[in-house]
């Protein structure tokens, strides 16, 4: 099997979201969404950190009204990467990449009732700490809350995390 290089890893994500019946930018179901994010979580991908214990893979889950997102509630699944530097002068060191799929919700008085929360990081090793780690972030509240509900819109890219 092929790996996908991580910086292909948001098209990699859109097509798991397409067999879970979701176009990475017009979700119509969150837990649909959630599913193929827990699947992509799971994909080995190409070119990351892969010295042991370096955190070089990992996910968040984050709930909130952010400024960069006018303030609308939305729900983020990201899954960051740890990858070593392009310039030769960093020799060694890595950079953390942040392939997210937002989800974004209508105001509603029961989602205002939730601050701007996350899971934390997970960096799980191995299969079965990977499922674990997905099973408690599948628990977190705010998802949860905005499981039966579907976003109005999405979005998905692949950033630098400063």
């Amino acid at each position: 099997m092929t790996l996908v290089h991580w910086r292909a890893s948001p098209d990699l994500l859109a097509g798991i979201l397409r067999q879970h019946g979701q176009a990475h930018d017009a979700i119509t179901d969150t837990m649909a969404a959630w599913a193929a994010f827990a699947e992509f979580a799971q994909t080995n991908i190409a070119g990351i950190d892969t010295r042991p214990d370096s955190d070089s893979d990992g996910f968040i889950l984050q709930w909130g009204r952010w400024s960069w997102n006018d303030h609308r509630p939305s729900m983020s699944f990201t899954r960051q990467v740890a990858v070593p530097c392009e310039n030769d002068q960093f020799e060694g060191l890595v950079e953390l990449w942040q392939i997210e799929l937002v989800l974004f919700y209508e105001d509603s008085v029961a989602l205002s009732s939730y601050s701007d929360q996350d899971t934390g990081f997970y960096f799980p090793n191995g299969d079965e700490e990977w499922q674990v780690a997905l099973m408690e972030g599948q628990d977190f509240p705010p998802l949860q809350a905005v499981a039966k509900t579907a976003p109005v819109s999405s979005s998905l890219t692949l950033e630098h995390a400063d």
